[in-house]
């Protein structure tokens, strides 16, 4: 059973409509962003995710960078927010 499903041809018949596409892109732009994904207009304000404009192929590399991303914004939001209650 293993090898009919792994051999089960599947047509694929180009990219569809951005109403059924699985992903996008578009977001913040990276020069927005300090190093710890802090914006640097709103500051206090983390972004991380599919907030974040970059590109990918699927195959678990979103899933991936929203978590490598939100562990890092939230991070450098806990940093931040030490500072924020020093001064």
């Amino acid at each position: 059973l293993t090898l009919i499903i792994k051999d089960l041809p599947v047509k694929h018949q180009g990219p569809q409509a951005m109403d059924r596409a699985i992903s996008t892109a578009g977001g913040l732009r990276f020069e927005a962003l300090d190093a710890g994904l802090m914006l640097k207009d709103h500051p206090g304000v983390f972004a991380a995710g599919e907030m974040l404009d970059w590109e990918a192929p699927t195959g678990g590399y979103l899933m991936t960078a929203c978590l490598a991303t939100g562990r890092w914004a939230g991070q450098a939001a806990v940093r931040f927010q030490g500072k924020s209650a020093a001064r």
